[in-house]
C-alpha cells in the first residue's frame, strides 16, 4: 500500500477513535472549614449566607445533573451562633443547598459524639466518613458512586485521624477512629472493581509542603500510595489552594476557611476509557456586595434573631479593669489568670493550668455579652481534674515550658514552680504540706494534642484519678464573672525561671 494511503487510514482510525470517545465535563463545588460562619462578622470575613448564593449560581450555571457539591468538615462549630445552637445552624445550609456529600471534621464533634449523632441523623445519606465508625450505631459510608453527566464519579470520604489527641481518650469510648491511609487501603479494591471514570478523595486533612512528623495530615502519603486518585478536596489546615498537582498525577484543591471562598473544579473525562483527561480549578470568593441566599436566610431567621440578642444583652457585670489576652500565661497574663481562677472555682481545685484561647479581651466598664464571652472562650472545652504530686506537677509544667511559644502553652496557677536555668528541670512548691493536690485543666490540654506525652502519661496513671467533670470552660468563666462583679485580675508570677550565671 502506498505511503499516502497508510497515512489516510491512520488519520481515519484516529478520527474514528475521537468519534467513539465519550467526552464529558463534570464540575465539583467544594466548601470546607466554614466553622458556622453564617453571616459576615467583620470586614473581609466570610458568610455562608453569601457563599450559598454564590454556590447556587454555579449550580444553576452547570446544572445539578452535571455537578457535585461537597463539604469537607468543621462545619458546625466556630462562631457564637454555632455555640448557641450546639451545631444546629451548620446543618441547615447542608439541607437547604442539598449537598451531595458531607465529610465531618474534628470540630464537628466538639459538642460531644452523642450530639453529633443527633445532628447527623437526617444527613446519614450524604455523610462519608470511612475512618470513623460509631460503636453503637450503624456505620457511616466510606465512599459512594455518583453519576453526573453520564460519568461515574467515586467519592471517598475521610475525616481527621488525630481525633483522640484533640478530644481525649474517652472520645474512643463511642467510636473507632483509624488512619485515613489504612481505611482507604481497605476499600480501594472495592472502588476499583466498580471501574469509576474518576476517583475523588474528600478529606478533612490538608496537603503540606513538608513531611508531617505527627501524621496529622496524611494527604501526601495517601496520593503516593494511591496515584489512581484523580482529585483531592482538602481541608482542616485553613489554607487556600486554587489547585495544583501533587504526587505523580493527582490534583489538589482547598477553599480556605470561614466561608470566604468556594472551590470550583472542572473535570474532563473520557467515559469510554474510564479516564480523566484534565482537571482545572480556581477559588471563587464572595464580595462585599454578594447577595445573601434568601431561602437559607429564611430557614435561619430564628437563630439570626437570637444572635442579635446575644450581641447586645449583658450576661455578666463589667470587670473592674481590662482583662487582656497578652503576656505569658502563669507569669504576667490576666486572661490566663482569669481562666485558672474560674476553672479552680468551678471544679473546686487548688491548682489550675491554662493559657489563652484567643486574642480577645474583656474591657473595663463594659458589661460582658454572650458575644464577648464567646470571643474570649471560642472552644467547647470542658474541665478535667487530676490529683497530682509536686513532682508530677513540676514535670507537667516543665513540658509546657518547652512549648512556651506555641498557642497550646498553658501557665500554672495556685503553686509556684521554678524552672532551672538550663530548662531541663523544675521544682513545684505546693501551698501546704499535702502530698497531692487537685489540678484543673481544659479537655483539649488534657488530650495532649500529640505535643505533651509526659502530661498524657501522667493523666493515665490510676492514682491521678483523671476525671472529665463535664463542666464547660465557657460556663465556668461566665459563672466566675457573675459571682465576682467588677472583678480585677492582677496576674501573679507563679512560674519563675532561674537566671543563667
Amino acid at each position: 500500500m502506498p505511503r499516502f494511503g497508510r497515512v489516510i487510514i491512520a488519520a481515519l482510525a484516529l478520527f474514528a477513535q475521537v468519534l467513539l470517545a465519550e467526552l464529558v465535563e463534570v464540575h465539583v463545588l467544594q466548601t470546607s472549614d466554614i466553622h458556622a460562619a453564617i453571616s459576615r462578622e467583620k470586614e473581609h470575613g466570610g458568610s455562608w449566607l453569601q457563599l450559598a448564593h454564590l454556590t447556587q449560581e454555579f449550580l444553576d450555571r452547570y446544572g445539578r445533573e452535571n455537578s457535585l457539591l461537597i463539604d469537607c468538615g468543621d462545619t458546625l462549630q466556630g462562631t457564637m451562633l454555632g455555640a448557641l445552637s450546639r451545631g444546629a445552624v451548620g446543618i441547615i445550609p447542608l439541607h437547604t443547598l442539598k449537598y451531595d456529600a458531607w465529610i465531618p471534621g474534628n470540630h464537628d464533634f466538639d459538642f460531644g459524639f452523642t450530639r453529633f449523632l443527633e445532628l447527623a441523623a437526617p444527613l446519614r445519606e450524604i455523610i462519608l466518613c470511612g475512618n470513623l465508625q460509631p460503636l453503637q450505631e450503624p456505620p457511616f459510608a466510606s465512599w459512594r458512586c455518583f453519576n453526573r453527566n453520564n460519568a461515574n464519579i467515586a467519592v471517598i470520604g475521610m475525616t481527621a485521624s488525630y481525633l483522640k489527641h484533640w478530644l481525649g481518650e474517652t472520645f474512643g469510648d463511642s467510636c473507632r477512629v483509624s488512619s485515613a491511609l489504612d481505611s482507604i487501603a481497605a476499600i480501594m479494591p472495592e472502588v476499583l472493581r466498580q471501574k469509576p471514570d474518576c476517583i475523588i478523595l474528600a478529606i478533612h486533612q490538608g496537603w503540606q509542603e513538608q513531611a508531617d512528623a505527627r501524621q496529622v495530615n496524611e494527604v501526601s502519603a495517601i496520593v503516593e500510595k494511591f496515584p489512581e486518585i484523580d482529585l483531592v478536596l482538602g481541608g482542616h489546615t485553613h489554607r487556600p489552594f486554587p489547585g495544583h498537582k501533587i504526587g505523580s498525577r493527582t490534583w489538589y484543591l482547598q477553599p480556605g476557611f470561614g466561608g470566604r471562598s468556594l472551590a470550583v473544579a472542572r473535570i474532563s473525562i473520557d467515559t469510554s476509557k474510564h479516564k480523566v483527561l484534565e482537571i482545572s480549578s480556581y477559588l471563587s470568593s464572595i464580595q462585599e456586595d454578594t447577595p445573601v441566599h434568601q431561602p437559607l436566610q429564611q430557614h435561619l431567621q430564628e437563630w439570626l434573631e437570637q444572635e442579635q440578642q446575644a450581641k447586645t444583652t449583658a450576661i455578666a457585670p463589667a470587670p473592674g479593669q481590662d482583662i487582656l489576652s497578652k503576656g505569658r500565661p502563669g507569669v504576667n497574663c490576666a486572661a490566663s489568670e482569669l481562666f485558672c481562677a474560674a476553672l479552680a472555682e468551678a471544679a473546686e481545685t487548688t491548682l489550675a493550668l491554662h493559657g489563652t484561647l484567643s486574642s480577645a479581651n474583656l474591657k473595663a466598664g463594659q458589661p460582658v455579652t454572650e458575644h464577648d464571652l464567646f470571643n474570649f472562650v471560642p472552644y467547647e472545652n470542658t474541665i478535667v481534674t487530676a490529683t497530682v504530686t509536686a513532682e508530677q506537677l513540676a514535670e507537667i509544667v516543665l513540658e509546657q515550658w518547652g512549648q512556651r511559644d506555641s498557642y497550646t502553652f498553658c501557665g500554672i496557677w495556685g503553686a509556684e514552680v521554678s524552672i532551672a536555668a538550663d530548662g531541663k528541670s523544675a521544682q513545684a512548691i505546693f501551698p501546704d504540706d499535702l502530698p497531692r493536690h487537685r489540678l484543673a485543666l481544659n479537655s483539649f490540654t488534657a488530650a495532649g494534642s500529640g505535643r505533651y506525652p509526659k502530661l498524657t502519661a501522667i493523666l493515665k496513671l490510676p492514682q491521678v484519678q483523671t476525671t472529665d467533670t463535664g463542666i464547660s470552660t465557657r460556663n465556668a468563666v461566665r459563672s466566675y464573672l457573675q459571682k465576682h462583679p467588677g472583678v480585677s485580675i492582677t496576674p501573679k508570677q507563679w512560674l519563675k525561671t532561674a537566671k543563667k550565671h
